[in-house]
């Protein structure tokens, strides 16, 4: 298999080079000096809106999303070469949309989620987190104690969710939650979407 770049994604990878080269890598100090005032490596929402309306026009939003959602559609080893680049920098930021995000709906959203969810996102309209780690579990889904629980046509989630990026800016949230406590990590948890604003959905404490 010839996992090499043709010209053209050659030609995307020199072009994300240059952003990261000439927008992400001169911000390094400034968001290095944010962490170590006792913070965490960050950027200002005035930050990151320039940066994305800088990618945007670019052309380097939704590289991998669907064409008929607006996206280039493009495979995987494409963005091998995008993500390498990106890679070369420690400012925190990602080209939108967020991929794992994206994937995950692309192969288990229902057409009205679909709709209502992946297609705006995979635009760069909203915003999306997930979260899956917990206090005492940490990243460790057989340690998850997060449950949802059915109640009518509708779900109920409880439990503790810790180190989710944007969080408090996502429109809407994939939440993990066990819904089989006998199955466990192997097929007994499931995945939410949980928007902004839901009754007893708390972003308790941002870092900074």
């Amino acid at each position: 298999m010839n996992f090499e770049l043709d010209q053209e994604h050659r030609m995307l990878k020199d072009l994300v080079a240059r952003f990261v080269r000439e927008q992400l890598i001169p911000l390094e100090p400034v968001a290095l000096a944010r962490e170590a005032a006792g913070g965490q490596m960050t950027l200002l929402p005035e930050e990151h809106a320039r940066l994305d309306s800088m990618s945007q026009e670019l052309g380097l939003w939704g590289l991998d999303a669907p064409a008929e959602m607006g996206g280039s559609d493009l495979p995987v080893v494409a963005m091998v070469g995008v993500n390498e680049e990106l890679g070369k920098t420690i400012t925190p930021y990602e080209l939108p949309p967020d991929s794992p995000n994206l994937r995950m709906l692309m192969l288990t959203a229902s057409e009205a989620q679909r709709e209502r969810y992946l297609t705006p996102y995979a635009r760069g309209e909203t915003v999306s987190a997930i979260a899956i780690s917990e206090p005492g579990a940490g990243g460790d889904p057989a340690m998850m104690t997060t449950r949802a629980e059915r109640d009518g046509d509708q779900w109920v989630l409880n439990g503790r969710k810790i180190w989710i990026s944007r969080a408090a800016s996502a429109d809407w949230t994939i939440v993990m939650a066990v819904t089989d406590k006998a199955k466990g990590a192997r097929g007994g948890i499931s995945a939410f979407i949980v928007e902004r604003g839901t009754p007893g959905f708390r972003v308790e404490r941002v870092s900074r």
